[in-house]
């Protein structure tokens, strides 16, 4: 009866709100570990904080037909809470599932499309936030997937919501499937009415990334250009367009915002990784890594240094005062896969297209393990206390266990 009372509510019409300011409250104030999303923060930094990751691995279980579609992928990374897992599939299908054993707690069907769920669900205490290609936002209940609201543009959302809890406002990227280009809008996360909207030239593959000291977030676009807007107004601040004399410099990632260097820092598909000034947009450095870069930065602040994969194998760590390489780690393939920073510094785990996960010290990309998941690893790794959660383009979900 449940089920059908909630599955009921999703297929509800609902028209597009118009654009209106609200008067917003907090949400509840939480731990970050009752705050997880995308990139595991909303500077999108790829730190696990209160993670570790040890010198050996083991599987804990698998869902072998997690998602069962011609395709497979799972792009978006689990999100972890308690003791329940949280992601989407192609189909539409998302999932709460026990983290013990992998058995499902509940699920919900979104309206079916070719693509499904893409992104990566933010949780805020008993909310889970997650966009979808059917061109809705929604906010369910944690513990029961009940419906709380819905926000439905209909626009794509191939993206990964952030949330800012003491503004009580969401942030999303939209892609318009007529005209080729998109929006990013903020939400009230309470209620899911509007706030503000704004054009992008292209289509927004990226999810927005938030600087909450200085009230600015930045996306980018498939036509190589990072916006930076004012999150209280949505007013634009400046942009940025890449130079593309190589060809595309398609922005498909994720940027990671680094306050205390008051960077923005992001990888295209002009094959290099950029780190802007973030109140102007002016080129701070550029390090070339060759290869349309398709996976998110991380930050390590203790090293002071960025990570990031390229399509030629490289795991490379790079100096973010000076834009130079660290080291250099090769893996057995591509590496599409968005890198995880473990909280206690010790590693940095990733995906790649041999199929397997690996882990590296994150001070000198000495290889710790590799695991191997039976398909090519292009969604981010998520990182939970001791354990690792990961998905596979052959529609497989895995949870590994780290000791020393």
């Amino acid at each position: 009866m449940r089920k059908a009372w909630v599955l009921a509510w999703f297929f509800l019409g609902c028209a597009p709100p118009a654009a209106l300011r609200v008067d917003l409250e907090p949400l509840p104030e939480v731990s970050d570990e009752d705050w997880p999303m995308f990139r595991d923060d909303v500077e999108r930094s790829g730190f696990a904080e209160g993670t570790t990751v040890g010198d050996h691995v083991e599987a804990l279980w698998h869902v072998p037909l997690f998602n069962t579609t011609e395709y497979g992928a799972v792009k978006g990374s689990p999100s972890v809470v308690g003791d329940l897992l949280y992601c989407g599939t192609d189909t539409g299908r998302f999932v709460a599932m026990r983290i013990a054993d992998g058995t499902v707690v509940w699920q919900v069907q979104f309206d079916r499309t070719s693509q499904g769920v893409h992104g990566s669900p933010a949780i805020v205490g008993d909310v889970v936030y997650i966009g979808a290609y059917d061109g809705t936002v929604y906010a369910l209940e944690r513990m029961t997937g009940l419906l709380l609201w819905r926000h439905q543009l209909g626009y794509q959302v191939g993206s990964s919501p952030a949330v800012v809890p003491r503004w009580g406002m969401l942030f999303s990227s939209h892609e318009r499937s007529d005209a080729g280009g998109g929006y990013v809008v903020a939400l009230d996360a309470r209620t899911g009415k509007e706030v503000w909207q704004h054009e992008t030239a292209a289509h927004p593959h990226s999810s927005v990334a938030v600087d909450v000291a200085q009230h600015r977030l930045f996306v980018g676009d498939n036509l190589g250009i990072i916006y930076a807007f004012d999150a209280m107004t949505g007013a634009a601040l400046w942009r940025r367009e890449l130079e593309r004399t190589n060809g595309k410099a398609d922005i498909k990632t994720t940027p990671t915002v680094i306050p205390e260097k008051n960077l923005v820092v992001f990888g295209a598909w002009s094959g290099k990784v950029y780190a802007l000034d973030a109140t102007t947009g002016k080129t701070v450095w550029e390090h070339p890594t060759g290869g349309r870069i398709m996976g998110s930065t991380a930050y390590l602040a203790a090293l002071r240094v960025v990570y990031v994969g390229n399509p030629g194998g490289y795991l490379r760590a790079i100096d973010v005062d000076t834009g130079r390489d660290r080291w250099s780690f090769r893996a057995g393939g591509q590496i599409n896969s968005s890198p995880a920073v473990s909280g206690d510094g010790h590693a940095v785990v990733f995906g790649a297209s041999d199929g397997k996960l690996y882990a590296v010290r994150a001070s000198d990309g000495e290889k710790l393990w590799d695991f191997q998941v039976g398909g090519q690893v292009s969604g981010s790794p998520t990182l939970a206390k001791n354990r690792i959660y990961v998905t596979s383009r052959k529609g497989e979900l895995w949870a590994l266990t780290t000791h020393d």
